[in-house]
C-alpha cells in the first residue's frame, strides 16, 4: 500500500475511534447538551451546521429517528460513516484493498469538478445551517 494511502486509513481510523469515544462518552456520563466544544459557537454564539449531530446520533441510539432528524439530519450521514467506514476499511484490510481510498478519491474528484453534484451540496449545507440558527442548539 502506498504512504499516502496507509495515512488516510490511519486518520479514517483515528477519526472513527474518535467518534466511538465521543459518542461513548455522552451515553457513558449521560451528558447531553452541557459539553460543546464547538468553537464557532463558543466565539460567536451562533450554531455551525454541524452543531447537534451528537445529540442527533443518541437520539438515533435510542431509536428515535423523528428527533434525531429534528435535532441535525446530518447526525444520520455521521451515524452511518461511524458504521460503514471501519466495516470498508476492514475489508480493505484483510482484502489487502484500497477501495475505500479509491472511492475516496473518485467522490472527491466529482464533487470538487462537477457543479450539478456541488452547488446542491453547498445549498443543503446552507440549509442545514439555517435549520440550526432557527432553532437555535
Amino acid at each position: 500500500m502506498e504512504p499516502n494511502n496507509r495515512k488516510i486509513y490511519w486518520i479514517l481510523a483515528l477519526l472513527s475511534l474518535a467518534g466511538y469515544s465521543w459518542v461513548g462518552y455522552h451515553v457513558l456520563m449521560h451528558d447531553h447538551a452541557t459539553v460543546t466544544v464547538c468553537m464557532f459557537k463558543n466565539i460567536t454564539g451562533v450554531p455551525c451546521p454541524s452543531c447537534g449531530i451528537t445529540r442527533s446520533v443518541l437520539s438515533l441510539l435510542q431509536g428515535d429517528l423523528y428527533h434525531a432528524v429534528m435535532i441535525n439530519p446530518l447526525g444520520i450521514l455521521a451515524a452511518l460513516l461511524l458504521i460503514i467506514v471501519p466495516l470498508w476499511m476492514l475489508t480493505d484490510a484483510i482484502t489487502s484493498r484500497v477501495t475505500l481510498v479509491r472511492n475516496f478519491r473518485r467522490a472527491e474528484h466529482m464533487i470538487r469538478t462537477q457543479k450539478i453534484i456541488y452547488i446542491p451540496l453547498l445549498l443543503l449545507m446552507a440549509i442545514n445551517w439555517g435549520w440550526n440558527i432557527i432553532k437555535d442548539i
